[in-house]
């Protein structure tokens, strides 16, 4: 699968931080060439796009969006952190009126610790339900998908859905759910580089249905922080990269996967990874073949919300041009919800044939008019196809609005 063609290399990148007053005239007019203005780069396979003025403001506003993220990334972190130490502190104490009594008693309060396993983010406060589904009026939208085929008694949507939420708090508290109130074997969290953000900002966990003779193996990806600018940034870039036949990608979305050259798919993805860094596709990928190893019949679901789904949408794509095949088979399916688009049509077209060629389920299920997944209006050139969505329940994928 992996090609060292030409179309391996072609590319558009956006540089947000070196983006000046200057350069809105670039954008303004749609006859003027952005490629070397510095804030663009292109590959000489690509042509720069020359479209509507609408277009071009599309570029230029996503680009300072990015640069303002950027800008305020340290004080919009200190702020969710205190937000979310607040609201632990409340919570923990038995809300306000028992923190007063607390207080007037003189007794001991409780001070919320960001590592322990009863310390919820800010979107475990806005949804704290942990509980796997359990009623017989499930949601509509669950109850129409013809995902809730079992497998072993477990229906994959439910905890799919239950595992994307829960992917956003921390370590301890994520085993605490999947071991003491889901009764499954927790195998790891997983806090990844990114190495061109320069930092850990990609997180995943991995859980089983049992310890042993395992029936069911789920891969579920954090979406988008509420207060990480580095996770919006990914989430706005426009920029994109070819991956050969596969068509072209979001860039962002790979580098959130492990990319290590933006410019060459070949050089960026190679198949065995040989340095230090603890690259998510490459640590998830390996881990599973570990589990296969011994839980022969096992069954792998992936999954995630908003950037996670996007990251559990690119994960089996990665493992199609690498081949890997002893995981592709074991591969039951890949449940997202709110996913942005990742791809041109070039790209779902291909992954499509794939998941035909592979397995039956790729379930999209999103909210009606979330921007997230339908994404803006109209995008440059290739984002205005950016997608992977199957349009009806005979094809590979489904999507649901709830």
């Amino acid at each position: 699968m992996e090609s060292t063609s030409s179309s391996s290399s072609s590319y558009i990148i956006y540089r947000p931080e070196k983006l000046k007053r200057c350069h809105v005239f670039d954008f303004l007019l749609p006859w003027r060439i952005l490629k070397g203005s510095g804030h663009v780069e292109s590959s000489h396979h690509h042509e720069d796009y020359q479209g509507s003025i609408e277009t071009h403001w599309i570029a230029f506003l996503t680009c300072v969006i990015q640069k303002i993220l950027l800008l305020i990334n340290r004080p919009l972190s200190f702020l969710g952190f205190t937000l979310e130490f607040t609201l632990n502190f409340f919570s923990l104490n038995g809300g306000i009126l028992k923190l007063i009594a607390r207080i007037l008693t003189g007794s001991s309060l409780v001070i919320p610790d960001p590592e322990s396993a009863e310390y919820r983010s800010f979107l475990g406060h806005l949804d704290g339900r942990i509980h796997l589904y359990r009623s017989s009026s499930a949601p509509s939208c669950i109850d129409k998908t013809p995902a809730t085929s079992k497998i072993k008694g477990i229906t994959p949507l439910e905890l799919c859905m239950m595992a994307a939420k829960i992917a956003y708090d921390n370590p301890a508290y994520v085993k605490n759910v999947v071991t003491n109130h889901w009764k499954m074997h927790f195998v790891g969290f997983f806090n990844c580089w990114n190495e061109f953000l320069i930092d850990k900002t990609t997180q995943a966990f991995i859980f089983c249905d049992r310890p042993k003779n395992a029936q069911v193996i789920v891969v579920a990806f954090r979406g988008t922080e509420t207060f990480n600018a580095k996770d919006w940034c990914t989430d706005v870039d426009l920029s994109w990269l070819s991956m050969g036949e596969m068509g072209r990608v979001h860039l962002g979305f790979m580098k959130a996967l492990g990319l290590q050259d933006e410019k060459d798919c070949v050089k960026g993805w190679p198949k065995d990874y040989r340095g230090d860094k603890e690259l998510a596709y490459y640590m998830i990928r390996e881990k599973l073949k570990t589990l296969l190893q011994k839980n022969k019949d096992a069954k792998i679901i992936i999954t995630g919300h908003s950037l996670g789904a996007a990251l559990a949408t690119l994960f089996p794509a990665l493992l199609i041009y690498h081949q890997q095949h002893s995981i592709l088979t074991s591969l039951f399916g890949i449940y997202t919800f709110g996913q942005p688009r990742v791809g041109e049509k070039q790209f779902g077209s291909f992954m499509e044939a794939q998941l035909n060629a592979n397995f039956k389920r790729y379930i999209r299920v999103v909210y009606r008019f979330d921007i997230v997944p339908l994404g803006f209006p109209s995008m440059i050139d290739f984002q205005s196809s950016l997608t992977l969505e199957a349009a009806s329940t005979t094809m590979a994928g489904t999507t649901h609005r709830c």
